[in-house]
């Protein structure tokens, strides 16, 4: 259990090329702040296929999801064993974590040991009627010290699809809780909130009924209506005034950002019929009322797009079409022009594949990568680039639209079946509220061996601000990070995983600086469904501009049961 906890975990960690679930909760495996998430089915997986094992994975009906290919099926994969069709996991996990400089300070250092207390509660679905999952585990801090930082967080994810009517009518559900620092400097696979004040909880619901109708071999047809929420929320976030590098217009002011979303969509994909040819059109018309920017705006657009297989595995793709998208603020954006995109697939294998694409959207032009390659049976590369018109409440509320999650209610990503880690603008990035042109891109090389698993990471951000409300915030920042994983199975029952990271960043609200964080972790089954953990980490930052130079260290000792 340990050995597949942590060579789950380093996979997971390798695989930051696919889109990451800001609001992921930990999973069951997960001990204490900053240990890594394990992904058992997808170590389990990546061993069979290295003995040349068929791995078979139940199929569901068709879900959402937002990329041509649709529709495709859930990966829900089930878990070992015999199939059930209700499982209820109830836990309880009890932390102690002492650290030296709670508020992260660079000049006011004060030392803490806190306590963490998180039941919790794992259920799975999987019969006729609903397939799902849901991870749920709140938790409450207590302070030795700094009573006033005592508090309580919500933490889970969640998605089940209804069959209402089976084969035509669907019910689609989706949600996600937790917790993300303000002000950045944290790595992304190792951060803890350990200060109050720059706590932000990010919560999102989706819910989307729709019908699937198919016209035999010919084509199938979806028509549906989603209801989004998002809210964030924490001690009124306020971000720290600094001169600004890259952006324009307010500096500082609120991160927080909520809204509701009303969407409309219809998607039309050609079948079996059209050979080598397949075509998709996409009308999609979404209507947001929320805060700043989002308060009145809209998302309207309607495209065609055609695939054409020229060679086995290699195919030409093209697409048209039409976009209108209005955000508030200043300046304020109104888009209305055509889109467009040309580009190649290749499809390597079952589980290899890469795409290509270059176009005009979002009222520019840009790339898009996305690749997913495994090289023999141990040693998968992946990677990702895109760019988009986005704010932090909408990058959470897009990803639930593509993610679904696996057995443990870990994210992964609809495309490859991987599993997600946070994203790098959710942590190592400051928090903004404003409307940016948001550039990522992600590399990853992961080795999986019998004991040990090796994971090489490197993700860039850049943010550029394009339209601020008022009291919003506006800085441009960028940042490079670079992490490296090694787990290793030390015996059956007990397993390690060394972290080690290093980044820069450039931000008009901390300034130009670095950020280095290392842990080492103990994982240790004393029973069947009992496990302790002992995490020693610790991170150090290093900014021209607000807080200046920090360090912090870290000492936590964990025990989690199962009932």
């Amino acid at each position: 259990m340990a050995d597949l906890f942590l060579r789950g975990a380093a996979l997971a960690l390798g695989m930051a090329a696919v889109p990451a679930l800001a609001s992921s909760p930990p999973l069951p495996g997960y001990t204490g702040p900053g240990s890594l998430p394990s992904v058992r089915a997808a170590a389990e997986a990546e061993d069979a296929a290295a003995r040349g094992v068929e791995v078979v994975e139940p199929t569901a009906p068709p879900i959402r999801i937002d990329q041509f290919g649709f529709p495709t099926t859930g990966p829900l994969p089930a878990a070992p064993g015999p199939s059930r069709a209700w499982t209820i996991v109830p836990s309880l996990t009890v932390q102690a974590v002492a650290t030296d400089n709670l508020t992260n300070s660079g000049n006011r250092k004060s030392g803490d040991v806190f306590t963490t207390i998180s039941p919790g509660v794992l259920v799975s679905a999987d019969t006729a009627r609903l397939q799902g999952v849901l991870n749920y585990r709140p938790s409450a801090r207590f302070h030795a010290n700094n009573t006033d930082q005592d508090r309580f967080d919500q933490n889970f994810n969640g998605q089940a699809l209804v069959s209402i009517v089976p084969g035509t009518l669907f019910l689609d559900m989706r949600g996600s809780s937790s917790i993300q620092s303000v002000n950045g400097g944290f790595a992304p696979e190792s951060s803890v909130v350990t200060d109050d004040r720059d706590r932000l909880q990010t919560t999102s619901f989706q819910i989307s009924p729709y019908i699937v109708h198919r016209f035999g071999d010919t084509a199938t047809m979806q028509v549906g209506y989603a209801y989004q929420w998002v809210d964030q929320s924490g001690d009124d976030p306020v971000l720290a005034l600094q001169p600004d590098r890259f952006g324009s217009g307010v500096r500082g002011g609120r991160a927080a950002q909520s809204f509701t979303a009303h969407e409309g969509y219809a998607v039309v994909r050609t079948g079996p019929n059209f050979g080598r040819l397949a075509l998709e059109g996409r009308l999609q018309a979404t209507a947001y009322d929320g805060d700043g920017v989002l308060d009145g705006a809209y998302r309207r657009l309607g495209s065609v797009e055609a695939r054409y297989a020229i060679l086995r595995g290699v195919s030409v793709l093209v697409m048209g079409g039409y976009e209108q998208q209005r955000f508030r603020g200043t300046p304020g954006i109104d888009i209305s022009e055509p889109i467009w995109a040309v580009g190649a697939r290749f499809d390597f294998s079952e589980s290899s594949r890469m795409t290509v694409r270059y176009g005009r959207r979002n009222g520019f032009n840009s790339l898009s990568f996305d690749a997913s390659v495994a090289v023999g049976g141990r040693t998968r590369v992946s990677g990702r680039y895109a760019e988009t018109l986005s704010t932090g409440a909408l990058q959470a509320a897009d990803l639930l639209s593509t993610t679904s999650l696996d057995q443990f209610g870990n994210p992964i990503d609809l495309s490859t079946g991987l599993p997600v880690v946070r994203p790098l603008s959710g942590s190592f990035l400051g928090t903004q509220n404003n409307l940016a042109r948001i550039k990522t891109a992600s590399a990853a090389i992961v080795q999986t061996w019998p004991r040990d698993t090796f994971a090489l990471t490197l993700t860039r951000e850049e943010q550029t601000p394009v339209s601020v409300a008022a009291g919003g915030s506006s800085f441009g920042q960028r940042g490079t990070s670079a992490g490296f994983t090694w787990s290793h199975a030390l015996t059956p029952r007990t397993s390690a995983a060394a972290f080690l990271q290093y980044g820069r960043s450039s931000s008009g609200l901390r300034g130009d600086g670095t950020i280095m964080s290392a842990s080492l972790s103990f994982v240790h089954a004393l029973r069947e469904n009992t496990t302790a953990t002992l995490q020693l980490a610790s991170r150090r930052n290093e900014f021209s501009g607000g807080n200046g130079t920090s360090t912090q260290n870290f000492i936590l000792i964990g025990l989690r049961q199962t009932f």
